[in-house]
C-alpha cells in the first residue's frame, strides 16, 4: 500500500530530476515591482551606474533620479521607459555646472545601455530565455541617438519578450524586434547604432542600388555596412552563385580591409597587420554567408572562427557582428583599435564593390561628442570644411549683460530664429542646444555636426562665464569675435575682477567676421557693429548713451547725474550714477532694440564709473568714454544737498572758488546714432570764475555767477546771494 509519505517522496524526486530554470533577472523584482529590501544583494544585483548616479549631483535631484532609475529596468516596463529615464537624467543635468552636467550625461548614456530584465518563456520545454524588445521612437536628447539596451549574451537571437502583450515574439515579426530606425536590419544590442546609421546614410548617397545589386546579389553594401558596428576589418563571405541548392561549402570570401585575406570557408584569418589592432587571444574577425548553416534552408551569417567567436548562425548580420564586438571586449582582451569607428571602414567596404568614397576624411566623434585623435582630415573641420548647416545659419554665441533682463553677463545664440534658446550663464547649455538643434531640426550634415562638437569642446579653453568662451566657440566656425574684452558681471551687478579689457572696452563684441561657408553655403551671421559707431554697437532707435553732471537738475540743490538725451532715456536725476547707468542699459535691452555689442559696451561703461570718486563728474566722464565720448565733468565742483561745494572736487584751477567748467567733446561722439542726441553737454567756457554750469535756454545765455568772497555769490545783472545754490537758481 502506498502511503501519503511515499507520494511526497515521488514528487520530490521528479522535481529534483527536472532541469533547473534560470531566468535572466538582473534587477530584483516581484509582482512587477523592484525589491529594495536586501542591501547586500542590492549592490550586487543593480548596475553600478545607479550608485554612481545617486552621487552625481548636489541636493536631492540625483538621489531621486537613481531611485526612479530601477523601475524602468523591470521586465514588465514598456519598451521605451529605459530611454525615457535616460532622457530625464540629461534634462536634469542642464541645471548644474559644466562638469556635473558632463558626468550626468555620461551616466545617462551608460544607463541607456544596461541590460533590462526578461522572464523566460515557460510555455516551452525547456523554458526559453528571451531578449528585450527595442524602443521604437527617437530619444529626446541627441546624446542617446542610436543607443539600445544590452541583451543577455547567452540568449538566442530570435526570441523576444514583449511587455505590451506579456508574450514571446520572434525576430522580424514586429518592428520592436529591431532597433529604432534600422528598418529591419538589426544592429544588435550594445548601443553603437548611431555612428553606423550615420555612415549608412552617407554611403547610400554615394552608392546606387544598381551598383550594389550588380556587385552583391545576396546583400546590399549599405545593409551589411550598417551591421558592422565595431571592427575596422571584417571579411564578409557571400555566396558565389545564386543557386537554390547552395550549401555552406559553396561559400567564398570577399576581402574587406587592409589585412583581410581571401580564404576558404572555415579558415580563420590571423592578425598580421599593424593598423587594425591587437585582437588578443582571438583571431581576426570574419563573417561568412551561405545556405545550410545549422541545418537552415535559408542563407544566413555566422562567424568563421567558432573557437574565438562561438555563436550560431543568424539571418541578421548585426547579431553576429555585435556578438563578435562584445567578445573582443569581454573575452579576447583586444585593444581599442579594432573597436574604432572610422569612415575608412565604409571606404574599404565600398571599394570591394568597386565604389570609391572618401568617408575617411570625416573625423570620428565618440559618444561624448569629442573627436577621436588621428581620424579624419584637417580640412574636414576647418575653413571651407565646417559643414552645411541645412536650414539654419552658422552657429554663433554672444556674451553680454542684460540678456533676458539679467543683471549678470550671460550667453545666448546670436540667431534666435535658427537656435531659439534663452540666455544662460553656463555656455555649455547654449552650445549643447545649438549642436542638438543641428541634428534634430536644421538638417545639418555630418561635417557641420562634427564642427559643432569641436566648438563645444573648445569652450573649456577659456575661463568659465567669460566672453572668451564665446570667442572660442565662434572661432571653430571661422567667426572672429572679441567678447573676451567684455567685463564679466555677477548676479549682483558687480564687475568680476580680472575680466574684460579696458583697452578694448569700446570694441567688446565688435567685428564678428564670419567664414562665409564657401563649400557648404551655411550662412555666417555677423553681429556687432551695424552702424558707423566705431565698434560701440548699434543702439537701435535710441541715441548713443551719455550722462551729464551738474547742479540744479530737477531743482536739486546738490549736483547730480541725468541722461543727456531724455527722449531716448527718460529718467530723472540721481546722485548715484549707478541708477542712471543701469536705467540706460536696461532701456537698450527693453526699448531701443540695441544689438549685443551696444549692450556689451553699456555693461563696460556701467562698470567703468567705479574708477572715479563717487558723486563726482569724473564718473560721468568714465561712463561716456566707453562710448567714445570725451567730456570734462570732472571739472565741475560737486555740491552737497545743503548747497555747499564739496572740498577737493572740481578743476584744480578753480578749486578754491568752486568754479567749474564742462567741455562738450562731441567730436568723439559716434555719428550713426548720436545725431539724435540733444547737445545737452554744456559748451560754456570757464572764464571769469563762472560757477554757472547751465548754458541757458531758448537762445539766451544764463547770467554768470561768481564768488565775490565773504561767502557771497554775485549773479551778473542781478543781486548777490549768500548761498551758491540760490545764486545758481536765480541765474536760470
Amino acid at each position: 500500500m502506498v502511503s501519503k509519505t511515499s507520494f511526497g517522496f515521488v514528487a520530490l524526486s521528479l522535481l529534483a530530476s527536472s532541469q533547473q530554470v534560470l531566468g535572466r533577472i538582473r534587477w530584483l523584482e516581484r509582482d512587477d515591482k523592484a525589491i529594495l529590501l536586501h542591501p547586500r544583494r542590492f549592490g550586487q544585483e543593480n548596475p553600478a551606474v545607479i550608485q554612481k548616479l545617486s552621487a552625481a549631483c548636489p541636493g536631492q535631484v540625483c538621489g531621486n533620479l537613481s531611485g526612479a532609475a530601477i523601475t524602468p529596468l523591470l521586465a514588465a516596463q514598456g519598451e521605451c521607459t529605459q530611454q525615457d529615464m535616460a532622457d530625464q537624467i540629461i534634462d536634469a543635468a542642464a541645471q548644474f555646472d559644466a562638469a556635473t552636467q558632463a558626468n550626468m550625461i555620461a551616466l545617462a548614456i551608460e544607463y541607456r545601455q544596461v541590460e533590462k530584465n526578461t522572464p523566460p518563456d515557460f510555455t516551452t520545454n525547456p523554458p526559453t530565455a528571451r531578449n528585450s524588445v527595442f524602443c521604437q521612437k527617437a530619444p529626446k536628447n541627441a546624446q542617446l541617438n542610436g543607443l539600445v539596451q544590452a541583451q543577455d549574451p547567452a540568449n538566442g537571437p530570435d526570441i523576444f519578450f514583449d511587455p505590451a502583450t506579456k508574450a514571446s515574439v520572434t525576430l522580424g515579426s514586429q518592428a520592436n524586434t529591431f532597433p529604432f530606425g534600422t528598418n529591419g536590419a538589426a544592429v544588435g544590442a550594445g548601443g553603437d547604432a548611431a555612428s553606423a546609421s550615420a555612415v549608412v546614410s552617407s554611403a547610400s548617397a554615394v552608392a546606387s542600388a544598381s551598383d550594389v545589386a550588380s556587385a552583391a546579389p545576396s546583400a546590399s553594401a549599405t545593409e551589411v555596412l550598417a551591421l558592422q558596428p565595431c571592427t575596422t576589418v571584417v571579411t564578409v563571405t557571400v555566396t558565389g552563385a545564386a543557386e537554390a541548392t547552395a550549401t555552406a561549402s559553396d561559400a567564398v570570401t570577399v576581402s574587406v580591409g587592409a589585412s583581410a585575406t581571401v580564404s576558404s570557408t572555415g579558415a580563420a584569418a590571423s592578425s598580421t597587420a599593424t593598423d587594425i589592432g591587437n585582437f588578443g587571444s582571438c583571431s581576426v574577425p570574419q563573417i561568412e554567408f551561405a545556405a545550410g548553416f545549422d541545418g537552415r534552408k535559408e542563407t544566413s551569417f555566422q562567424p568563421v572562427d567558432k573557437t574565438s567567436f562561438n555563436h550560431g548562425s543568424a539571418q541578421a548580420i548585426g547579431i553576429i557582428a555585435q556578438f563578435i564586438c562584445d567578445t573582443l571586449t569581454n573575452s579576447c582582451g583586444a585593444d581599442a583599435t579594432p573597436r574604432l569607428h572610422t569612415g575608412g571602414q565604409a571606404d574599404a567596404f565600398n571599394a570591394a564593390f568597386g565604389i570609391t568614397t572618401s568617408f575617411a576624411d570625416v573625423p570620428s566623434v565618440d559618444d561624448q561628442g569629442n573627436f577621436v585623435t588621428g581620424t579624419g582630415s584637417a580640412d574636414a573641420i576647418t575653413g571651407a570644411g565646417i559643414g552645411d548647416f541645412g536650414s539654419c545659419s552658422t552657429p554663433q554665441i554672444e556674451f553680454g549683460a542684460g540678456f533676458d533682463n539679467r543683471k549678470e553677463t550671460s550667453f545666448q545664440p546670436v540667431d534666435k530664429a535658427s537656435f531659439n534658446h534663452g540666455s544662460a550663464q553656463a555656455i555649455g547649455i547654449i552650445a549643447q542646444f545649438i549642436c542638438d538643434t543641428l541634428t534634430n531640426s536644421c538638417g545639418a550634415n555630418a561635417a557641420a555636426k562634427a564642427t559643432c562638437a569641436t566648438a563645444q569642446a573648445a569652450v573649456t579653453g577659456a575661463t568659465a562665464k567669460t566672453g572668451g568662451q564665446a570667442d572660442l566657440f565662434n572661432a571653430a566656425f571661422g567667426i572672429t569675435t572679441n567678447f573676451a574684452a567684455v567685463a564679466a558681471i555677477d548676479d549682483q551687478g558687480n564687475v568680476i575682477a580680472g575680466t574684460g579689457s579696458s583697452a578694448a572696452a569700446v570694441t567688446a563684441g565688435d567685428a564678428t567676421t564670419g567664414n562665409q561657408d564657401a563649400a557648404t553655403g551655411g550662412d555666417a551671421t555677423t553681429s556687432g557693429n551695424t552702424g558707423a559707431t566705431s565698434g560701440v554697437g548699434d543702439f537701435g532707435s535710441c541715441s548713443v548713451p551719455q550722462i551729464e553732471f551738474a547742479a540744479g537738475f530737477d531743482n536739486r540743490k546738490e549736483t547730480s547725474f541725468q541722461p543727456v538725451d531724455l527722449q531716448s532715456y527718460n529718467h530723472g536725476s540721481a546722485q548715484a550714477i549707478g541708477i542712471i547707468a543701469q536705467f540706460i542699459c536696461d532701456t537698450l535691452v527693453n526699448s531701443c532694440g540695441a544689438d549685443a555689442t551696444a549692450k556689451a559696451t553699456c555693461a563696460t561703461a556701467e562698470a567703468a564709473v567705479n574708477n572715479a570718486p563717487a558723486k563726482t563728474g569724473g564718473q560721468a566722464d568714465a561712463f561716456n568714454a566707453a562710448f567714445g565720448i570725451t567730456t570734462a565733468f570732472a571739472d565741475v565742483t560737486a555740491i552737497d544737498n545743503q548747497g555747499n561745494p564739496v572740498a577737493g572736487t572740481g578743476s584744480g584751477a578753480d578749486a578754491g572758488t568752486g568754479a567749474a567748467a564742462t567741455t562738450a567733446a562731441a567730436s568723439a561722439t559716434p555719428a550713426a546714432s548720436s545725431a539724435a542726441a540733444p547737445a545737452a553737454t554744456t559748451a560754456a567756457a570757464s572764464t571769469g570764475g563762472n560757477l554757472q554750469a547751465f548754458a541757458g535756454a531758448l537762445g539766451a545765455a544764463a547770467p554768470v555767477v561768481t564768488d565775490i568772497g565773504g561767502g557771497e555769490f554775485q549773479v551778473a545783472g542781478n543781486a548777490s546771494f549768500k548761498n551758491l545754490q540760490n545764486a545758481l537758481v536765480r541765474s536760470w
